[in-house]
C-alpha cells in the first residue's frame, strides 16, 4: 500500500512539473523568438553534463543501503559541493572559448550565469535522496509544483519586460533555488563536519559505473542540439530545441517516474522473479501508452504546434513529427536501465550506454554531412537500435539472476 501511494504521488509530482514545463513552453514561445531558445539549447549539454557529474549516481548507493547515517549523507554532500565549485570554475573561464566556437558572443555571459545552477544543484542532491529513501513523494510533489509556478512567473515577467533569453536563464536559476529552500525547510538537514572515506568508497564503487554511463548518455542525448547549432542557423536550432521540449514531455515524465519511484521501490525487492514480473508488466503498459502518444503527435502535429507554440513555429512541424518517433524507444531504455540498477549490474549499464552513445554520435556525425533532415532521422534510427539492444540484454540478465542473489543486497 505504501509503494502504491508513493507512486501515485510521484505521478502527481511529475505531471505537475511536466504540466508547468508544458505551460511554460506555450506561454514563452509567444513572448520569445526561436533564436532565444536556440541560445539556451546550445548551453543545455554543458549544464546537464555538469549537474550529472555533481550527482554522480552515488546517491543510488544510499537508496539501496539498509541503514544510512548522518555521516553518509554528509560525505555525499561535501563531495557534491566540491565538484560543483570545480565545474563552475571550468565553465566560467572557458565560456569565451565556447562563445568563439559557436560564434555567439552572448554565450560568454549566459554560460557564466546559468552555470550557477550547478552549485545550487549540489545543495539539493542529498535532500532529494532523503525524501526518495523514505518514499515521501507527496512532499516532493508539492515542492515541485510550487517551485515550478514561481520560476515560471519570473520567466513570464522577464520575457514580457523584453529580457529575451535571459528570462529562460533566470527561470532555471529560480527553479533550482526554490527546490533547495523548500527541501531544506522540510528536511532540516545540516551536514556534520565529517567525511568518511569508507562511506565515500562504498558510494563511489556503486556510482562509478553509473556515472560513466550517465556521462555517455548525457553526451548522446544532448549533442544533437550542438551539432545543429554548429551547422545551421540559430533560428533552426531554436525550432529544434523548442519542439523537442514537447516530445520530451512524455519521455521526461516517464524517465523521472522510473528514476524517482520505480527504482526506490524495486531496490527493496529481494525476489528476482517479482522484479521480472513487474518489469514485463511495466514494459507492456509503456509500449501501449507511448505508441499511442507518438501516433497522436504525428497525426495532429500541425494543430499541436499551432496551439502550443503559435503560428510562427509551424516551420518546425516536420522536426516534431520525426522526433515523436523517439519517445517510445528512449523511454524503454530508461526502464531497462532501472531494472539493471536494481540488479546491481552497474558495469553492464555502462557497457550498454557506451554502445548506444557510439551508435548515436556516429550516425549524427555521418548525417551532418547530408543535411538537417538526415540529422533528425538519425536520432530515430539510433534510438531504435539502442532500444533493441537494451531489451535483449535486460531479459538475458533477468534470466541469469533467477537462481542467484541480487548483487550488493
Amino acid at each position: 500500500m505504501r509503494f502504491r501511494t508513493a507512486i501515485i504521488w510521484n505521478v502527481v509530482s511529475q505531471f505537475g512539473q511536466s504540466g508547468i514545463t508544458f505551460l511554460s513552453t506555450i506561454i514563452l514561445a509567444r513572448l520569445l523568438t526561436p533564436a532565444d531558445f536556440g541560445i539556451i539549447g546550445i548551453v543545455t549539454i554543458f549544464i546537464a553534463f555538469s549537474q550529472m557529474m555533481v550527482d554522480s549516481e552515488m546517491g543510488g548507493a544510499l537508496l539501496r543501503k539498509k541503514e544510512v547515517s548522518r555521516t553518509d549523507y554528509s560525505t555525499l554532500f561535501y563531495y557534491n559541493l566540491a565538484v560543483s565549485f570545480l565545474l563552475y570554475g571550468i565553465l566560467y573561464f572557458s565560456s569565451p572559448l565556447l562563445a568563439d566556437f559557436y560564434d555567439r558572443p552572448q554565450l560568454t555571459d549566459v554560460v557564466r550565469v546559468i552555470s550557477l545552477t550547478i552549485i545550487i544543484h549540489a545543495f539539493r542532491v542529498v535532500q532529494r535522496i532523503m525524501i526518495f529513501r523514505d518514499l515521501k513523494f507527496k512532499i516532493y510533489a508539492v515542492i515541485n509544483v510550487i517551485s515550478g509556478i514561481i520560476s515560471l512567473a519570473v520567466a513570464i515577467w522577464m520575457a514580457h519586460k523584453g529580457y529575451g533569453y535571459w528570462s529562460l536563464v533566470w527561470q532555471q536559476i529560480v527553479l533550482a533555488l526554490c527546490h533547495v529552500v523548500f527541501l531544506e525547510i522540510y528536511n532540516r538537514f545540516i551536514p556534520s563536519l565529517t567525511f568518511s572515506k569508507e562511506s565515500f568508497r562504498y558510494q563511489f564503487s556503486f556510482g562509478i559505473s553509473l556515472f560513466g554511463s550517465d556521462t555517455v548518455r548525457t553526451l548522446a542525448n544532448n549533442i544533437s542540439t550542438n551539432i545543429i547549432a554548429k551547422i545551421t542557423t540559430l533560428q533552426f536550432t531554436g525550432y529544434y530545441t523548442q519542439v523537442s521540449r514537447i516530445t520530451n514531455f512524455c519521455q521526461s515524465t516517464c524517465t523521472s517516474l522510473m528514476d524517482q519511484s520505480i527504482f526506490p521501490m524495486l531496490a527493496k525487492f529481494e525476489d528476482v522473479t517479482k522484479i521480472r514480473a513487474t518489469y514485463h508488466k511495466m514494459l507492456r503498459l509503456l509500449i501501449l501508452a507511448l505508441v499511442g502518444v507518438s501516433a497522436i503527435f504525428i497525426i495532429f502535429s500541425n494543430q499541436i504546434i499551432s496551439i502550443t507554440l503559435g503560428e510562427k513555429w509551424l516551420a518546425a512541424t516536420g522536426i516534431f513529427q520525426v522526433l515523436s518517433l523517439t519517445i517510445c524507444p528512449a523511454s524503454i531504455q530508461v526502464l531497462c536501465r532501472n531494472i539493471l540498477k536494481t540488479l546491481g549490474t552497474t558495469k553492464k549499464i555502462l557497457y550498454l550506454e557506451t554502445i548506444k552513445s557510439v551508435i548515436v554520435i556516429a550516425l549524427l556525425l555521418a548525417a551532418s554531412l547530408l543535411g538537417m533532415n538526415a540529422v533528425i532521422w538519425s536520432l530515430v534510427i539510433s534510438q531504435t537500435a539502442a532500444c533493441i539492444i537494451w531489451l535483449v540484454s535486460t531479459e538475458n540478465l533477468l534470466k541469469s539472476h533467477l537462481n542467484r542473489p541480487i548483487q550488493d543486497k
